[in-house]
């Protein structure tokens, strides 16, 4: 017998959460920083006829006070600077410099084909990051022509280019100096990671030379530049300048709380449209899209009041709390959570971490995020009194920066120095949040006081790990 499956309609009930539009951008609006808040306004209001947009009150720069509104742009005179003269030409990147610098070889048109390729394959870093192999089948190059391009373009400045890892190039920019020193040769061809661990003594051992004359090798491999590349990067990142988005001033005694909402676009009602949904001869159609466009406004400007308000609250108790802090510095933080700021002003915690999230508040120590405010309280169960984290932190770089360097604080030491503060906490933790700040231990750091920092220790150990 075949059993068909059935077929019907079935009755639930269920409850979900919908998030409106309104309430999405409202969310948006209250997460955003100051600065992305016044890109985000900016764009609703290109897509909004009913919202006039004027430019903040804090400053009314060149720039921004010649640009008209958006209804009636003008086309440039001769009192506006032509924006075609006023860029830039750009930088020459590190194979323009390269290939710039060929014809001073004389070579000939295979063989500048052949350096071409080479330089067209340089990774940031200045390394061929491509074997010769692949390159040689891929652009049909004969694999000897290639490796006399190779030698031409490693011959080329910065020293060190067109190295395939890290040793060669410091051979390269080695052999630059004239005769090599047969101890840096050794060092760079096996000894790197001891180098970025500070164990001279094991070096000059295993080499069967004295120790003066490995840090003496030491101190001329410093001198190298691992990523010769970047000499002459021009993708670096342009400089970010914060706005903060509100200010706690100590003014004589008492805390003060401002936001700085005016620098962000000052946006109204456009009259113009007002007046045409006053007009009675206006078809029904458009004086219904027109009605949506200045409720949406509104809505908007209500939702931008809204965050003014939810960020000045959140602050207000912030301050209540951190108040030692705006008084004495960042030593008198307390541990702090969102969840006793969410009970305290009648908010949820996630409202509470949207209205701290990207934002920075104006201290009398500076600007600082407003997520360090909330630091968190030390880790572990011996820990007691009100030390946050990062005052610790500070605290073990303070005691480490004051130490005899012929004999650094061990962990114990500095551990027993805290709890003469009145800060307990054990060994254990002390060596935690010293790790965690990149601070090496006492007996590395007895190792490196003979020697300068070294630049390599990043681009050593990736070496020995793959």
């Amino acid at each position: 017998m075949i059993h068909r499956p059935e077929v019907g309609i079935e009755q639930k009930l269920k409850t979900e959460l919908y998030i409106t539009p309104d309430l999405q951008q409202s969310l948006d609006i209250l997460t955003l920083g100051v600065t992305d808040l016044a890109s985000y306004v900016n764009n609703v209001a290109l897509d909004n006829p009913a919202i006039r947009v004027d430019p903040p009150t804090w400053q009314m720069s060149a720039s921004f006070a010649r640009r008209p509104h958006k209804k009636n742009r003008q086309p440039l005179d001769e009192k506006t600077p032509d924006p075609v003269m006023a860029l830039k030409a750009p930088e020459p990147t590190l194979a323009d410099r390269l290939k710039a610098a060929l014809p001073t070889y004389q070579l000939d048109t295979e063989l500048l084909k052949g350096t071409h390729l080479i330089i067209d394959a340089l990774d940031e870093r200045g390394y061929l990051g491509m074997p010769l192999e692949e390159i040689s089948q891929r652009f049909n190059y004969p694999m000897d022509r290639l490796k006399k391009a190779l030698e031409v373009v490693q011959s080329l400045d910065p020293p060190g280019i067109g190295a395939r890892d890290l040793r060669e190039c410091l051979h390269l920019q080695h052999r630059r100096l004239g005769e090599p020193l047969p101890v840096l040769t050794a060092i760079i061809e096996e000894h790197l990671l001891d180098v970025a661990k500070g164990q001279f003594k094991k070096i000059a051992s295993r080499l069967r030379v004295s120790l003066e004359a490995v840090l003496e090798a030491v101190s001329l491999l410093k001198t190298f530049h691992p990523k010769p590349g970047k000499l002459y990067s021009t993708d670096s990142e342009p400089t970010v300048y914060i706005i903060p988005d509100a200010a706690v001033q100590n003014n004589t005694g008492t805390l003060e709380v401002r936001i700085y909402d005016d620098v962000l676009p000052r946006l109204t009602l456009e009259p113009d449209i007002l007046q045409m949904l006053r007009h009675e001869k206006l078809d029904t159609q458009t004086k219904a899209y027109l009605a949506r466009q200045v409720a949406r406004a509104n809505k908007l400007i209500e939702q931008l009041n809204a965050r003014k308000t939810t960020l000045a609250r959140v602050l207000h108790a912030v301050a209540h709390y951190q108040k030692d802090f705006f008084f004495y510095g960042f030593d008198h933080l307390k541990p702090l959570t969102m969840q006793t700021v969410a009970e305290t002003v009648g908010l949820s915690v996630s409202t509470v971490s949207r209205a701290v999230r990207d934002k920075y508040i104006q201290t009398p120590w500076g600007v600082i995020e407003f997520k360090r405010l909330f630091p968190s309280a030390i880790s572990g169960t011996e820990a007691q009194g009100e030390a946050t984290s990062e005052t610790v932190i500070r605290k073990i770089k303070a005691y480490i920066e004051a130490e005899d360097k012929t004999q650094p604080l061990s962990d114990e030491e500095i551990a027993a120095a805290l709890n003469r503060e009145g800060i307990y906490i054990s060994r254990r933790t002390v060596a935690k949040y010293r790790s965690l700040s990149g601070i090496p231990s006492s007996q590395q750091r007895k190792h490196d006081k003979k020697a300068p920092e070294n630049p390599f220790r990043k681009e050593i150990e990736p070496v020995y790990r793959h």
